[in-house]
Formats: structure tokens, C-alpha cells, sequence
């Protein structure tokens, strides 16, 4: 920073501030602003200002701000106001440079004020914009968030949107908020508004105004949910915008946030927490509405003080969080409220009840160092923290008993065909249930009906030191179907674990690392519909899935076709087809049909189909080839396909062609490969359409 103080300069200058002590670099020239009352004022009002709060984050300012100013709104419906919170790793420095020659670009020097509370709230005091938006300095925008998020906001008349957030570094619970939401309110169960409780958010800056909602200040963590739930309850409205990735949320990764660093202490956090739980209890009647948010602030601001920080707090602060957290669960706790959370809360819930400290201590030490193990009991199942079934404790059963799914894992390792079969190996099994019989299953469930069959998975190998036992299940689509075959349509492919009566299910996914890639089309023994099968894996999610039938839009299982014209008007085509068809089996029936784009013009030709060898003495592939007679045939292009028969099965898909078909000269049929990479045929010299039709005419 220079030296300037006390006066707006032309051009770029400083102003100190005697009222908050802060400096502010940004736009001189009178006719484009002007300092009244401790604001900046510029001519006309911008659509938004972006407030970001900036303490030693030099390293990621430039993406942060960069995804500012390329924003689809305009720039001169943007105001930028940055907040350097007593930066000293020259964030400071950097934000005068990014601000450099930018119009509406205000940064503001403070003193460090022990949290993002004062330079929020600054931001908000110096903001003009119709909405703000909380930016944080390690995060940044998708192009069109703002835009996006003002015209909701616009169209609807909502005082806050949530945007979609993208985890960077960090979990986001892809199930929150699925589908955009144009009107809701906190006392709707569904979009679940309280699953997102961050300020990082668009907010109608005169519903701040008018209810002077403002950040606690000197609080390193739980500011957030303080100021998001009181603008939640004084909102009119809340629109929720799920179809576009608006805010990617970095997790820093040098540790320095406040959650990283173990939050405020007990004494600065909870009484903030529990005014917080005070104001939902004050605005809400008893019942389900009250019990589901105070349920989540139970969940998240109270009992998640007892996770792996815990143990390593000072006895003096481990007896503040528990103290404390006795306080708020005798103000507001109630069995319908404890009886929905972790058979953990619960057991912390019970031991603070009862004075038992040291079985609090205790079960946050197992918790942190290893998930106790599973206990099942008939249709019921415990996890058996300390104190379980203790006769000097006398701890409830219902207090550590699972009422939901137990925790399990499945993943798929690798994809092939053998042997006639698809071959799926990968692993399901219910986590720290060791002597517990456990029944796993390979499930095929039609994407748009109500059909499914099941495939057993059969153990294939020794379980590993993290409870993985390799498991195989083998598919024989020619016998899926209660001895029939796999109907067309697609098929997603779920792992089913039966464990001592309880179901576990779940999408089958590649595990980690694993490099599971897809295997390829193939021509399956079957003996009705059609008999091409396509295993792939999903866009997002990347689950395995199986299609079966028609292949618009995915690779078929034959080889680029090689061409040769063999005569004025004969082509010869030759590939190789991959078939999952076992040793011994009859070879296909195959047979190319062209059709041609501007008419109803079908020729075919059957192709002979000689069985090969395929790598490792892998079986079921053949070669094709045979010459089709284009003698006659009209003028234009044709597409080249293939039809393969199994039994009764049928199957028909494009042909893919080489790089460089070639072949072709003069009057006769020239090969070439379409733009998506497959086989059609130009005839140039043939019969035109109009001398077709007469001929049809004539006969």
C-alpha cells in the first residue's frame, strides 16, 4: 500500500476510514463515484455485488476473481467487493493488482478480526447491489452462476438461492438438492433447505437490510449457519437452482480453514449455537417442523463436536464441550428428535444425560480410532460402542441399535467376457460383521420396467486384510430369464447383500483405482429378441449397465470393415465378428444390407463366417466376408449394416469402416467413412429414381 490517507484521489487513491478503521482502494474521478457516508456510491446500481472475504489466500485469488470477471452477466451489473482481513502473505498486494483499471472493483484493508464474520459484514455495509453473494477466496463460479441465479431470483420474487454447489477436494451430497425449485420456504420437508445451511449463497440485499441480519463477529466457525438460518426463516421465498454448477467449493488443502484448525472453543461457539437453536425454537411450534431443525443442528453444530478433534482437545475444553452440550440437550433435546440420529449421538445423547463422562470420552476415543464392530441379534443389529449391554451401565439396547442400512461396501475390479459369458468380479459386503453368514448377489434390473433377474456371485478368491472377499458372478444371457434369455432394453447392475435378514443394495460401480474399462459389444447365445448385448458404463456416476438390442449410439461388435470393388459394379467386404459364443457353438448367420438414404432401395448379401482364434484361445470370433451385387442400383449413397442371427435371434448394426476405405474408380461403387465413423457406399453411374419409378410403373 502507498502512503495516501484521508482523501479520494483522481484516479487510483485510498481512503481511510475513521469509523471502521479500514482502508478501501477503488475508482476515483468524481464523475464516476463518490464517498458518501462511508460507501461508494457509482452511477447506477449494479445486479449484484460479490463480497469476498480475504485472510492469507494469496495463492488461489487470481482463479477466484478471474471466475468473477468471466461471468455471463455484465460486467457493469457486477460489483466486486474484496475485504483483506489482515492479510500477510501479500493477499493484500495482489488484490490492489486484480483490481487495477477494474470499474466496480473496491478492495477494503482491515485489521485482522479473528474470523470471516467482520469482513462479511463489512462488504455487506459497503455493498450497492440489488443481491449479494457470499464468494469465499479459495472458491470461484461457474460462468453463468450469477446470471443464472439473479434471474431466478428475478422471476420469482425470492429473497435467497442456493446454488448448486461442486465439491473440489470435498464431499457434496449428490441426493441434496437434484432437481431446481423455483419457490419453497424453510417449513417445506422437501427440498430439505436446512441440508444446506452455508452462507455462500444469493441473497436480496434489503432482506438483509430490513431485518439487519449480520454475521457474529470473532467466530471461527458456525457464522454460516447462524446468518443462513435467520435469512431462511425471514425470507418470503427461497428458489433452489439444481441444473447448473454454479459454486465450486475448494477444500484447502494446507489446512488453514477454521474447521481444519478445530473451530472456535467452546466457550466463543456454543453460546452463538445456541441463540441460534433459541430463534428456530421461537419460530416454530412444537412438532415434526421443529424436531427435523433442531434434529439437523443436534446433528451438525452439537454432537459433530465430539469427532476426531475431541480427543485431542485439553481436558479443560473437553469439559466446556461437554458441559455445554448437556446445556442445549436439556433446553431443546426430546426422544423424537435423538431417536432419528447415529446409534453414536444417541449413546452421547444417553451418557451426558446421565453424568457419564467417561463413557463419552471413551466412545469419541472408539470412534475416531476404529468404527466399533456390528452385532447382530435376530432382525436387529447394534453397533456395540462401549457401555453395550454393560450391566454396571445399564445403557438401553434401542440406544446403539442401527435402524437403518449397516454400513457396507461393493465395487466392481474388472469386466470381460469369457467363455460364452460376461464374467463380472468385484467385492459387496457388510462392513464389522465378522461371523455373520452374508449371501451376495449380482442383480440385472430394467432401467424403464419392473423385470429383473439375479445372477449369484460366487467367492474367488481369500478376503483380504480390509474384509474384501473376491467374488465372480458369471452372466449367460442366453439363460438369464428363468432359463430364457436377457430381453432387449437397457440394464443397470446392482450388488445385493443378505446379511442374517437385512437387504443391502446398491449400484455396481468400479472401485477405486480398479481401471475397470468396458469390454466391448458382443453377440450372445441367445434365442429370442437380439442377440448383440453392450456392457458400458454410466455418464456421472460410471455404474455398469448393460444394453441389449439395437445399438444407436454405441459401438458394435464387429471390427472396421475392410472393402474391395471386385468388378464394375461388385463390392467385397471382409471384418471380424466378436461373439461371446462358447466352443462348439453353430457359427452365426450373417448377412450385409445396404439401404439407400433417399429411398426404400434394400440390397443383401449372405457373408460367409469362419471361426478364429482369438487371444489367449479366446473363443467365439469369426470371419466375415462376401461380395454384395450393386448391379442396377440407384444412384447416391448407400450405409452399409450387418445383420447377425443366433437361432431366432436377430440383431442389426452399422458397419464400422478403416481410416481409408478406398477402392472405387469411374462409374462403379466408391466406399467411404462417414463422419461417426462408419461404412457407406457412393454409386455414381447407377439408375437415377425417376427411371426407376417409370420401370416400376411399366411393370
Amino acid at each position: 500500500m502507498s502512503g495516501h490517507s484521508g482523501n479520494l484521489c483522481s484516479g487510483w487513491g485510498v481512503i481511510s476510514s475513521e469509523r471502521s478503521g479500514s482502508r478501501v482502494r477503488g475508482i476515483g474521478g468524481a464523475a464516476r463515484n463518490a464517498a458518501i457516508g462511508g460507501k461508494w456510491s457509482r452511477m447506477g446500481s449494479p445486479k449484484v455485488s460479490v463480497i469476498v472475504p480475504v485472510h492469507n489466500s494469496r495463492s488461489t485469488l487470481r482463479r477466484t476473481f478471474q471466475s468473477v470477471f468471466d461471468q455471463t452477466l455484465p460486467a457493469d451489473q457486477i460489483e466486486i467487493i474484496a475485504v483483506d482481513d489482515g492479510s500477510t502473505d501479500g493477499s493484500g498486494e495482489e488484490l490492489d493488482r486484480l483490481a487495477a483499471g477494474r470499474p466496480g472493483f473496491e478492495v477494503v484493508h482491515q485489521a485482522a478480526s479473528g474470523g470471516p464474520g467482520r469482513p462479511r459484514n463489512v462488504g455487506i455495509e459497503r455493498a450497492t447491489g440489488e443481491y449479494v453473494f457470499f464468494l469465499d477466496a479459495d472458491d470461484y463460479f461457474g460462468p453463468e452462476a450469477l446470471e443464472r441465479c439473479c434471474a431466478l431470483a428475478d422471476e420469482h420474487g425470492t429473497d435467497v438461492v442456493v446454488p448448486k454447489y461442486v465439491g473440489i477436494g470435498r464431499k457434496i451430497n449428490p441426493h441434496l438438492f437434484r432437481t431446481t425449485v423455483e419457490f419453497t420456504t424453510i417449513f417445506d420437508a422437501v427440498p430439505n433447505l436446512y441440508g444446506s445451511i452455508t452462507a455462500l449463497k444469493l441473497y436480496r440485499r434489503s432482506l438483509l437490510d430490513r431485518h439487519q441480519i449480520r454475521f457474529p463477529e470473532k467466530v471461527l466457525s458456525g457464522e454460516d449457519q447462524i446468518f443462513a438460518v435467520r435469512a431462511y426463516f425471514e425470507a418470503k421465498g427461497v428458489s433452489v437452482l439444481a441444473d447448473y454448477d454454479c459454486y465450486y467449493w475448494v477444500d484447502r488443502e494446507d489446512g488453514g480453514s477454521a474447521l481444519q484448525a478445530g473451530g472456535a472453543p467452546a466457550a466463543a461457539y456454543f453460546p452463538e449455537i445456541k441463540g441460534l437453536m433459541a430463534f428456530v425454537a421461537e419460530r416454530t411450534a412444537p412438532g415434526e417442523v421443529r424436531d427435523r431443525l433442531l434434529r439437523r443442528h443436534f446433528a451438525i453444530e452439537v454432537f459433530s463436536r465430539f469427532d476426531p478433534r475431541y480427543p485431542r482437545f485439553s481436558a479443560d475444553e473437553r469439559r466446556a464441550t461437554r458441559s455445554a452440550a448437556r446445556d442445549l440437550i436439556a433446553a431443546f433435546g426430546n426422544p423424537e428428535i435423538m431417536g432419528a440420529l447415529s446409534p453414536y449421538m444417541r449413546l452421547l445423547d444417553h451418557a451426558l444425560r446421565h453424568g457419564l463422562d467417561d463413557l463419552v470420552d471413551e466412545a469419541a476415543r472408539v470412534h475416531t480410532e476404529e468404527p466399533p464392530p456390528i452385532v447382530l441379534d435376530g432382525d436387529r443389529a447394534y453397533m456395540a460402542y462401549p457401555g453395550f449391554r454393560d450391566p454396571a451401565l445399564d445403557v438401553p439396547d434401542a440406544v446403539y441399535q442401527v435402524n437403518g442400512p449397516l454400513s457396507w461396501r461393493r465395487g466392481v475390479s474388472g469386466v470381460e467376457w469369457r467363455a460364452g459369458r460376461l464374467a463380472v468380479r468385484g467385492h459387496a459386503f457388510v462392513e464389522r460383521a465378522d461371523g455373520v453368514a452374508q449371501d451376495e448377489e449380482l442383480v440385472l434390473r430394467e432401467r424403464d420396467g419392473r423385470r429383473e433377474y439375479r445372477v449369484p456371485f460366487r467367492k474367488a478368491g481369500e478376503t483380504d486384510g480390509r474384509g474384501r472377499t473376491p467374488l465372480l458372478a458369471e452372466i449367460d444371457f442366453g439363460a438369464v430369464a428363468g432359463g430364457g434369455p436377457l430381453p432387449p432394453g437397457r440394464w443397470d447392475t446392482f450388488a445385493v447383500v443378505h446379511a442374517q435378514g437385512r437387504v443391502h443394495e446398491g449400484r455396481l460401480v468400479p472401485a477405486p483405482g480398479s481401471g475397470v474399462g468396458e469390454p466391448g459389444a458382443r453377440v450372445a447365445r441367445v434365442r429370442a429378441g437380439s442377440p448383440v448385448v453392450t456392457p458400458y458404463l454410466t455418464k456421472g456416476v460410471g455404474a455398469l449397465a448393460l444394453h441389449a438390442g439395437g445399438l444407436a449410439g454405441l459401438a458394435g461388435p464387429v471390427t472396421e470393415s475392410e472393402t474391395a470393388v471386385t468388378a464394375p459394379a461388385r463390392l467385397r467386404l471382409s471384418a471380424e465378428l466378436e461373439t461371446a459364443l462358447p466352443d462348439g457353438a453353430d457359427a452365426p448367420a450373417v448377412r450385409a444390407v445396404l439401404r439407400h438414404r433417399e429411398s426404400d432401395e434394400t440390397r443383401t448379401a449372405d457373408l460367409a463366417a469362419d471361426r478364429r482364434t482369438g487371444a489367449a484361445g479366446e473363443a467365439g470370433r469369426f470371419w466375415i466376408s462376401g461380395e454384395i451385387d450393386l448391379g442396377g442400383a440407384g444412384r447416391g449413397k448407400w450405409d452399409v449394416h450387418y445383420e447377425v442371427t443366433v437361432g431366432s435371434a436377430t440383431g442389426t448394426f452399422r458397419a464400422p469402416a478403416v481410416a481409408d476405405p478406398g477402392g472405387g474408380a469411374g462409374r462403379g461403387p466408391r466406399p467411404f467413412r462417414t463422419a461417426r465413423g462408419n461404412l457407406s457406399v457412393e454409386v455414381v453411374g447407377g439408375t437415377s429414381r425417376l427411371m426407376r419409378l417409370l420401370r416400376r410403373g411399366r411393370s
